[in-house]
């Protein structure tokens, strides 16, 4: 089965971040169109959360990986569906005011904290998924490059191309 997680990763991500911006000038502004906007990014970038997360766990049984980055995909793994539930349950909460973000002040501050928060964990995740294909391979599949010679005369080895992050080796195996 071909993975399918990178298609979804960036909708969330980016929805989600966006709409919380929306939400603090809503607050910040007293503007009722940027709140409709937080509101309409909520939806969709909770959709978009619950959609990678699905593909995301699939994802995990089923691409090769080795120990080292086994830990890091656990880890992304955790902050992903923690920050899932966060999102859901911040929907929820303001499916209950019916589209509205709290009318309390207090409440707004709770609201935009933990919004706030979710979105930079949600980032450090990501950052974690980046870590995992760029620095792993995880996911992706390394193509070998032919040893040439660059305009200077250096061949790849010579360059300093040789030997670069190969992302296949003897410990790798599937979780």
């Amino acid at each position: 089965m071909q993975n399918i997680h990178p298609y979804f990763v960036h909708f969330p991500i980016a929805i989600l971040a966006v709409g919380f911006l929306w939400d603090l000038l809503g607050i910040l502004l007293k503007k009722e169109l940027f709140k409709n906007a937080g509101w309409w990014a909520q939806l969709f970038g909770t959709a978009a959360i619950v959609i990678t997360a699905i593909t995301g766990l699939i994802a995990a049984n089923t691409v090769v990986h080795n120990d080292a980055a086994h830990e890091i995909m656990e880890t992304h793994e955790t902050i992903g569906l923690i920050v899932g539930g966060i999102f859901i349950l911040l929907f929820i909460w303001r499916s209950i005011l019916k589209t509205a973000l709290p009318s309390q002040q207090l409440q707004q501050i709770v609201y935009l904290v933990i919004a706030g928060i979710a979105v930079i964990t949600m980032l450090y995740g990501a950052h974690l998924g980046g870590k995992l294909v760029y620095e792993f391979g995880v996911g992706g599949s390394a193509v070998q490059q032919p040893t040439h010679i660059h305009q200077s005369g250096e061949t790849n080895e010579e360059h300093g191309h040789e030997g670069d992050h190969d992302s296949t080796d003897e410990s790798e195996h599937q979780h």
